[in-house]
């Protein structure tokens, strides 16, 4: 995407903002996606200036009142440490929220029956950050989620995301997924054998 005025070649060192389907993760490339996904990469491109700005304002603000203490403490490392301390407290409170706090604020939204606003904060979570489809449940709740809403074609592919690339220790979160899966008529693979097999580390 380019800037106003700008060139659809952008060189190297100019901005480029990469869109992405939050679920899939394919590239956004025609018209009617970007459109589809417009609100939420403008939200996380929101997100983004706001997390800079408020950077930068810790970064002054905790100058401002620990620079002259420093200079003056014989201790200045406990001032220097302190100040550490507090623009990383405070860049924590003023920061938008993180993939994983929105995550968790999608499965409380699922777990209240509010589907509709669940896939949206878990499409958010998932667009701030991928890994939490890998680390947690996200592909899961939004898959139950999209079930919960009649589409389909994306319960499917969020469940089967969630059972091809979850690294969670949940059996009761595949075996819902697999029967959810089984309900939206995708069949599962059959192995020819399920016995142990012996590793050596």
């Amino acid at each position: 995407m380019a800037e106003e005025g700008g060139s659809d070649d952008p060189d190297e060192g100019d901005t480029v903002l990469l869109l992405r389907d939050p679920l899939s993760g394919e590239k956004l490339q025609c018209r009617e996606d970007v459109l589809q996904w417009r609100e939420l990469h403008e939200d996380l491109a929101v997100d983004r200036v706001h997390d800079v700005n408020v950077a930068v304002g810790v970064g002054v603000a905790t100058g401002v009142v620990f620079g002259p203490l420093l200079a003056m403490q014989p201790v200045g490392g406990l001032v220097l440490a302190e100040a550490m301390i507090t623009s990383d407290t405070l860049y924590a409170d003023l920061s938008s929220a993180d993939a994983n706090e929105l995550l968790a604020t999608g499965i409380s939204l699922y777990k209240r029956k509010r589907w509709a606003p669940a896939i949206v904060v878990i499409e958010r979570a998932l667009a701030k950050d991928p890994m939490v489809g890998v680390q947690d449940k996200a592909y899961l709740y939004l898959g139950l989620a999209y079930r919960e809403q009649r589409q389909w074609d994306r319960a499917r592919l969020a469940l089967e995301m969630f059972v091809d690339r979850a690294g969670v220790r949940d059996v009761n979160a595949y075996r819902e997924a697999e029967r959810t899966l089984q309900l939206l008529g995708v069949a599962s693979v059959d192995c020819e054998s399920l016995e142990p097999v012996e590793l050596y580390w």
